[in-house]
């Protein structure tokens, strides 16, 4: 500890004497059972210093970032199912010295033999500006200690990242510092020019270089990340629905196969999906039958358990399915968690396999134990708006 303050002070020597602060973040991505990517951008470009540990012992180890705006921390070797905490050094106005901007905590994943996990989930948080649906819901999710959060996508309107501090930094800024936040790209996400040419080179702009995700795909489009006994797929569905520049996930793609590699690798007890736009939805939007006829074989296959999707603005949660017809035995189940702030949208039509049907701002926290799973769903107003329970 000693030696990490005198090397800080000794840098802080050399620092700018000049004022500098946090625009945006800390952020969590990327996280696993050994390392974790802090993210932040300052208002001015400045050397930081960033030191962390396992807690309580927060300046164990200290890494100094270069003098830019956008700053990117990759923290490896870390300790697996453990906490740890951080600090953000910045210079001080009108000195040589430095001061903490900013502290906070973490946990890191759990190995496969403890098989206890919890995540929380939601999506469409973009609504052109933070409505006050949107931040009461911000304002429960705060309330509890995931160990990471899903996003199904569309974080923002226009996808501009000129727009995503109001839309969906700042709303979620507590948890986003304390928990990693693992997104799918939704057609929002893509711009409104997603099915022109004017739209090459929007999510490079715009989302690229800003978010870190694992390197087990093609990033930031689609990739799988690992924790306890389950595996998470993050999947890129937005060719299906007009996006030019969106990876293919038609059978033979690129994509297609990385997902039935991946889904029939290893020996995970539990197998989730995280897509924009949904396979099954009663809701405003027509399901595409190219993505439903693609990828539901290879979730039934796999044996996934559930598939998390966004782009109605609703919640809906069905029957366990396997091609269009409940089947408890082989069934999966689709959950769409897309009332995170953006307009609701009411039900458009009746099926049977729709086992519930909300039209409310709304997000789902699931805890797994061995081979339970545990979800719980809630509106802005903190209440419980339904329950799933999976038991193998």
């Amino acid at each position: 500890m000693r030696r990490a303050l005198l090397t800080l002070a000794l840098l802080a020597a050399c620092a700018p004497a000049r004022a500098a602060s946090l625009l945006r973040g800390p952020y969590l991505e990327n996280m696993s059972r050994d390392m974790v990517t802090v993210r932040f951008r300052l208002d001015i470009s400045t050397p930081v210093w960033l030191t962390y540990g396992a807690a309580p012992d927060c300046e164990r180890f200290q890494t100094i970032l270069p003098s830019q705006k956008e700053q990117k921390a990759p923290l490896f070797g870390l300790l697996p199912d453990t906490t740890h905490c951080y600090r953000i050094y910045l210079p001080a106005e009108g000195t040589a010295g430095v001061y903490k901007a900013f502290e906070g905590k973490f946990s890191t994943f759990k190995p496969e033999d403890k098989p206890y996990f919890s995540f929380l989930a939601f999506g469409d948080s973009g609504a052109g500006s933070a409505t006050p649906e949107q931040l009461a819901l911000a304002a429960q999710m705060d309330k509890f200690s995931p160990d990471f959060v899903l996003h199904t996508g569309d974080m923002t309107e226009s996808g501009l990242d000129s727009d995503a501090d109001a839309q969906y930094f700042k709303p979620y800024a507590a948890l986003m510092a304390r928990a990693p936040f693992f997104a799918a790209l939704g057609n929002h996400d893509y711009g409104a020019d997603m099915k022109s040419a004017a739209g090459k080179g929007f999510i490079k702009a715009n989302y690229a270089p800003f978010h870190s995700v694992p390197l087990t795909g093609l990033p930031p489009h689609y990739y799988f990340f690992d924790t306890a006994n389950a595996r998470f797929f993050v999947l890129d569905a937005n060719a299906f629905h007009g996006a030019l520049y969106a990876p293919p996930l038609t059978p033979g793609s690129k994509q297609y196969k990385w997902l039935d590699y991946y889904l029939g690798k290893g020996d995970k007890a539990w197998k989730f999906v995280v897509v924009h736009e949904p396979l099954y939805s009663t809701g405003a939007h027509e399901t595409s039958e190219a993505q439903l006829a693609a990828l539901e074989p290879l979730f039934v296959k796999h044996g996934v358990d559930v598939v998390f999707q966004g782009h109605d603005h609703d919640y809906e949660r069905t029957v366990p399915l396997k091609d269009g017809v409940p089947d408890e035995a082989d069934g999966v189940v689709y959950v769409t968690l897309g009332g995170g702030g953006a307009p609701l949208y009411i039900q458009r039509r009746n099926e049977e396999w729709s086992e519930k049907f909300v039209p409310s701002y709304t997000f789902a926290v699931a805890d797994v134990k061995a081979g339970a799973l545990n979800m719980t769903v809630y509106n802005k107003d903190g209440d419980v708006v339904d329950t799933l329970g999976i038991e193998k």
